[in-house]
């Protein structure tokens, strides 16, 4: 009985927050590697560093990803960002890019907005 009081007390009640982690701009296929945030950090950050974009905006998506004590998300409906953020708060949440930045969400949203452009013209 002693013995099991000594094992729970020593479990930690707070167990830190894993997150995919790449420090410079890579791939986002390739930023795969996992951390063990600090106990202080209570998010996990993406950064769309770049996407490789023309026609029909099959290109690829740079980011970066960390642990974070404090994260601000960008505006989604934010236009001309420059290096947008996207924060989580659960274990290994931070799989994709910034939300609505997928190659086939670009691709939908840039064929809309050049079906309208056209009709508008």
């Amino acid at each position: 009985m002693l013995l099991a009081l000594k094992i729970w007390v020593q479990i930690p009640l707070h167990m830190a927050l894993r997150c995919y982690t790449c420090k410079e701009p890579t791939d986002l296929s390739a930023c795969i590697s996992v951390s063990n945030c600090s106990e202080d950090d209570t998010a996990c950050r993406t950064t769309v560093h770049s996407v490789d974009s023309g026609y029909p905006f099959f290109g690829n998506i740079t980011v970066s990803k960390s642990c974070a004590k404090m994260c601000i998300p960008s505006d989604p409906d934010g236009i001309g960002e420059s290096h947008p953020d996207s924060c989580c708060h659960t274990d290994l949440c931070n799989t994709d890019g910034v939300p609505g930045l997928t190659a086939n969400a670009m691709a939908i949203t840039a064929a809309a907005l050049w079906t309208l452009l056209r009709v508008m013209l």
